[in-house]
């Protein structure tokens, strides 16, 4: 059990590492971020994303994204700002990432260490990429002040639930250089 709980450490410290890099400005997951991004829906988050309303705005043809993209938008938007919260407590942590079981040691990690506490994230855009996939463009956040804007990551479907992608977390933390992450192998 030591070893196992000192490799649940190491791999919070490499979350707390991965947040306050980004947060610093020294990297970024990858991806681009637009010119001038839109704010994102701001109503409670739907309880599914499916309905009836027709795809609206985007460039993205009929059929490749959602069928009720505004409560696909305000899904992802709050669940996304939910997950990268101070004050959300882990079991909703893994309710709200891709394949959160698995992923239970990194996000202790997360509760573990002071440091993430001070990192947050607001959702600027959604783009959907399919019906069940999008990606985000949000701001990141160190003590309140944003100090990445832009940054970029991916939502999934997963279960009737739009979640943090395990490949946008485990980027996260990869990044830090620990490359031996519990869940991202």
């Amino acid at each position: 059990m030591t070893r196992k709980g000192a490799a649940v450490r190491l791999t919070g410290v490499g979350v707390a590492v991965a947040a306050l890099l980004l947060a610093s400005g020294c990297s970024s997951d990858g991806g681009s971020s637009s010119a001038s991004p839109s704010p994102a829906a701001t109503t409670s988050a739907a309880a599914s994303p499916t309905g009836g309303a027709s795809p609206t705005g985007g460039a993205s043809p009929t059929g490749s994204v959602p069928a009720d993209v505004t409560a696909a938008t305000t899904q992802v938007t709050t669940n996304w700002e939910k997950f990268f919260s101070p004050d959300t407590a882990i079991s909703e942590k893994t309710a709200l990432v891709e394949g959160g079981e698995q992923l239970a040691p990194v996000l202790q990690g997360f509760a573990s260490d002071p440091r993430v506490g001070q990192v947050q994230a607001k959702v600027t855009k959604v783009d959907f990429t399919s019906p069940t996939n999008a990606n985000v463009t949000y701001d990141l956040s160190l003590q309140g002040q944003v100090v990445q804007p832009g940054a970029t990551g991916q939502a999934v479907l997963e279960n009737g639930t739009w979640k943090v992608s395990k490949a946008s977390l485990c980027g996260l933390v990869q990044q830090s250089g620990n490359t031996a992450v519990p869940g991202c192998s």
